[in-house]
């Protein structure tokens, strides 16, 4: 075959001279029974597809009038937060939370304070660590910081009066417990006001300049998930159990944070506190064993939202 150059792809295509015959493809007419034949089998065709329709088709009219009951998803707390991550397969969330409960309490939550924080400060007879904690908190400015509540587990002994700290101008509030329980850190106050919470014991806390800088690590990557300064890992003993223990030997990843100093979206507390049997249990364990407390929560928010905790370590961490 010839390859046209250049200057015959430039030239306009030849009109056909109408002068000149062509060839017109003619049919034999002298067969008529082989058009009949064709005609009678697509008739029959015809007739075969609209028996079948009437046997298996669909009766649309009755798909119309039918209710389809509604699909209820999870409510997703990372749709609150500037970081998105791929969709993921959850195991058997679905068999093990309850699915209409926690869309609920996103949804009775979602109307608090996002740009602000309340830290939950749980003590017991400690009033020296206590005091020299809340100076700390209070010495500088935190500028996102709503509101100090401290969680007073002592049932014999009086809580302080509530305060303003006069030189930042934060509210601290003490709430008395009504027992000596570690759930109360995560009892959900009706009278929060944000959506963040940091959860803090009163002998740990971050540099203060820094607090600032792992909440706002917490609204952008971090507000589906646990967010906090102390990972634990979990591994497999000689007998192949579980063992709950410290990150060795610079491993790179971690299943758990502390809830000594970690950030929780609202809805986690209410979730925990809720009369979902699971929730029950728990709880009533942890008052059984004065411990796992941590566990608990790292295992409610993975549960729900299917993402793993978050380590934010900042620049000091002060104990």
């Amino acid at each position: 075959m010839a390859i046209a150059g250049s200057n015959d792809e430039m030239k306009p295509m030849p009109f056909a001279d109408p002068l000149k015959a062509s060839y017109i493809p003619t049919y034999n007419l002298q067969k008529p029974n082989k058009k009949w034949m064709i005609l009678i089998l697509s008739v029959v065709s015809f007739i075969a597809c609209m028996v079948f329709a009437s046997l298996y088709g669909v009766d649309y009219d009755a798909m119309n009038d039918e209710v389809i009951p509604e699909v209820t998803n999870f409510t997703e707390i990372s749709s609150l937060s500037t970081y998105e991550e791929s969709d993921k397969e959850c195991g058997k969330r679905d068999e093990v939370a309850n699915m209409t409960l926690w869309n609920e309490l996103v949804e009775k939550t979602s109307h608090l304070i996002e740009d602000k924080f309340t830290i939950v400060l749980q003590t017991y007879k400690r009033p020296t660590q206590l005091e020299k904690t809340l100076a700390h908190l209070t010495a500088a400015e935190i500028p996102s910081l709503g509101e100090i509540v401290v969680v007073w587990n002592d049932d014999e002994i009086e809580p302080p009066k509530d305060y303003i700290s006069g030189d930042t101008n934060v509210s601290v509030r003490f709430r008395r417990s009504k027992e000596n329980s570690l759930n109360q850190k995560f009892l959900p106050d009706p009278d929060y006001m944000t959506q963040g919470v940091f959860l803090s014991d009163d002998d740990w806390n971050y540099n203060i300049t820094d607090l600032e800088f792992v909440f706002q690590q917490w609204r952008r990557a971090g507000m589906h998930r646990l967010t906090g300064a102390f990972a634990r890992c979990w591994r497999t003993d000689e007998k192949g159990d579980p063992v709950y223990d410290y990150c060795r030997g610079g491993a790179d990843q971690y299943q758990l944070v502390l809830t000594g100093l970690a950030f929780s979206h609202m809805s986690y507390l209410e979730y925990y506190w809720s009369d979902d049997r699971l929730m029950t249990a728990i709880r009533d364990y942890i008052d059984d064993q004065m411990n796992c407390e941590d566990i608990a929560l790292n295992f409610l928010a993975s549960m729900l939202t299917c993402e793993g905790p978050l380590q934010v370590v900042g620049l000091q961490v002060v104990a």
